[in-house]
C-alpha cells in the first residue's frame, strides 16, 4: 500500500499540534473585572457608585419630582396637624392616608419595629384582662393602636429619594415656624415660661417635653443637611442645626442636656473630620451660651449640690429633683407588686394615687403622678415581659438599620450619614427618656419610621444595582461561559 505524497503536518493547524485548521480555536472569555460593565455583582465584580441613583438632588425646590398620592398626603396632613395644630385635620388626614393605602397596588410594607410594637399591643390587652382599671386601659390601648397605624402609613408613605427629602423639609419647616419660633417669643416676647424655661403650647407646653422632641428634630436637621447641596433647603437644615440646641438649653431640662450631649457625643465621633467638627461645635456652642439669658445651665449645676448636702430638694428651688425622685420611689414599689403584667397600659397614674398614700413616701409624691421615666413606666403598666417587647423592638430596629448603614458606607457615603444621625438622635432621645415618659408619642415612632424608610431605600437601591449586574454579566458571557455569582 502506498501513501500519498504530501508534506508533513498537512491539513493542521499553522500553530502546531492536531488542530485541524479548518476549524477555528475557542478562545478563552476575557477576563471580568469590577471596572468593566457586566461584571457580575459578586466577589468579582461589585456594585460601583456610578450605577446608582444619585444621593444629592439637583433640585433647588424639594417638592420637585415628588411622586404625589392619596397616602403620601394625607400623611403630611397628619404631620402638619401634630406639629403646628393650626387646623385639626390629624384624624381626617390619616383616615385619607389609609384608604390610599388600601388603593395602592405596591404591597404593604410592615417593618419589624412595627411587628414587635403590634406584640407589645397584643401583651398590653392581655394585661387589660387582668386589670383593675380597665377604662383607662382601654382608652390607652385605642392610642398606642392608633400610633401603629400611622407608623404603618408612613412606612408605606415614604419610598423615595424625593419624597422622604421632601418629608424631612416639610417637618423640619413646620417645627421651625411653629414650636421654636413660638418658644422662643414666649421666653423673650410674652414672658411665658415655666420657673424661667421655655414652652409652647399643646403637647409642648412642658419643657421638657419640647427639649425631648427637639432632639429628635435636631437629627432629622443633621439628617437633611448631609443629602442636600448649596440651596435654600441645606441653608434652613444648618439653620435648625443651630437654633434647636438653643431652644434646648433654654428649656433648661437636664435630661435633654443629657440626651443632646450623646447625641452630639456620636456626631462628632462619626464625623469624617473629628477635629474640624470639634472645633465647629465649641463655636457654635460659645455663640449660642454668649446669647443665652443669665443663669440657663443653674439647673444642671445645682446638681452637685445633692452631692454637698446630701438633700435631692437642693437640687433646684421649684423641688423638681426631690419630687421625681419620690415619684421613682413608688413607681419601684408598684413594680415589685406586678412584675409581670403591670397595673395596665395606661393605668399608672391611679396606681400611683392609691400607693403614694403609703406612709413611706413623702407628701410631694401624692396624687395621680405619671412616673416621669419611660423605662419605669413600661414596666410598672405592661410589667417586665413588655418592658423586654418594647426595648427589642427598638433595639432590633437599631441593629438592622446599622447593617445597612455599614453596607451602604462606601457606595452611599451621604446617605449612610443621614442613617448615622437620625440613629444618633434616636439614641439621644432614649437617654433623655429616661426623665420623662415618652414611649408612646408620635414624634418617637414616626423619627423611627423615618429612619427604616431612609434604610430599606438604601437597600433597594443597592440590590436592584447588583442584580442589574448580574443580569448584564449573564447576557454578555460567551456561551457555555457562566460568570461566577456571588457566594
Amino acid at each position: 500500500m502506498t501513501l500519498p505524497d504530501r508534506p508533513r503536518g498537512a491539513g493542521l493547524a499553522p500553530a502546531g499540534g492536531l488542530w485541524p485548521a479548518h476549524i477555528s480555536r475557542p478562545s478563552a472569555p476575557a477576563p471580568m473585572g469590577p471596572g468593566i460593565p457586566g461584571a457580575p455583582a459578586g466577589r468579582d465584580g461589585k456594585v460601583q457608585s456610578d450605577e446608582l441613583p444619585p444621593e444629592i438632588s439637583t433640585q433647588k425646590w424639594p417638592w420637585k419630582g415628588v411622586q404625589w398620592n392619596l397616602t403620601y398626603i394625607g400623611f403630611l396632613g397628619y404631620i402638619f396637624a401634630i406639629t403646628t395644630y393650626r387646623f385639626p385635620i390629624g384624624d381626617v388626614s390619616i383616615v385619607c392616608a389609609l384608604v390610599g393605602l388600601l388603593m395602592q397596588r405596591d404591597n404593604v410594607r410592615i417593618p419589624g419595629l412595627l411587628k414587635g410594637l403590634g406584640a407589645f399591643i397584643l401583651w398590653a390587652m392581655v394585661g387589660y384582662a387582668l386589670t383593675p382599671y380597665p377604662t383607662m386601659v382601654y382608652a390607652k390601648l385605642q392610642i398606642v393602636l392608633k400610633l401603629w397605624f400611622i407608623a404603618l402609613v408612613a412606612a408605606n408613605a415614604l419610598r423615595t429619594r424625593e419624597q422622604i427629602r421632601f418629608f424631612l423639609t416639610f417637618w423640619l419647616a413646620c417645627f421651625a415656624f411653629y414650636p421654636v419660633r413660638g418658644a422662643i417669643f414666649n421666653y423673650y416676647i410674652y414672658h411665658e415660661t415655666v420657673f424661667g424655661r421655655a414652652i409652647w403650647n399643646y403637647i409642648f407646653s412642658n419643657p421638657n417635653d419640647l427639649a425631648l422632641y427637639c432632639i429628635l428634630q435636631l437629627a432629622m436637621a443633621f439628617s437633611l443637611n448631609a443629602i442636600e447641596q448649596k440651596g435654600p433647603v441645606r441653608l434652613g437644615a444648618r439653620l435648625g442645626m443651630a437654633v434647636v440646641p438653643f431652644l434646648i438649653l433654654i428649656t433648661k431640662s437636664r435630661g435633654a442636656f443629657l440626651g443632646f450631649a450623646v447625641f452630639l457625643m456620636f456626631v462628632l465621633y462619626g464625623h469624617k473630620r473629628p477635629f474640624k467638627a470639634i472645633g465647629l461645635a465649641l463655636l457654635v456652642g460659645g455663640l449660642v451660651l454668649a446669647v443665652a439669658p443669665k443663669g440657663v445651665l443653674d439647673r444642671v449645676f445645682a446638681l452637685k449640690q445633692i452631692e454637698v448636702t446630701g438633700d435631692v430638694a437642693a437640687a433646684d428651688e421649684e423641688g423638681s429633683a426631690e419630687q421625681r425622685y419620690e415619684i421613682w420611689k413608688v413607681a419601684r414599689s408598684i413594680i415589685k407588686e406586678h412584675p409581670v403584667a403591670g397595673v395596665g397600659l395606661g393605668a399608672y397614674p391611679a396606681a400611683h394615687q392609691l400607693n403614694a398614700r403609703r406612709s413611706q413616701f413623702k407628701s410631694t409624691a401624692r396624687g395621680a403622678r405619671d412616673t416621669h421615666s419611660t423605662y419605669l413606666n413600661v414596666t410598672a403598666e405592661t410589667g417586665l415581659v413588655g418592658l423586654l417587647i418594647f426595648v427589642s423592638s427598638y433595639v432590633g430596629l437599631l441593629l438592622g438599620v446599622e447593617k445597612l448603614r455599614r453596607r451602604a458606607k462606601k457606595l452611599r457615603p451621604h446617605t449612610a450619614q443621614t442613617l448615622f444621625f437620625l440613629e444618633a438622635g434616636l439614641l439621644g432621645f432614649f437617654t433623655a427618656a429616661t426623665f420623662g415618659s415618652a414611649a408612646h408619642v408620635s414624634f418617637l415612632i414616626l423619627h423611627a419610621t423615618t429612619m427604616w424608610c431612609v434604610a430599606e431605600m438604601v437597600r433597594k437601591e443597592l440590590d436592584t444595582a447588583a442584580a442589574r449586574r448580574r443580569k448584564l454579566a449573564y447576557a454578555q458571557a460567551p456561551m457555555g461561559y457562566a460568570p461566577m455569582g456571588p457566594r
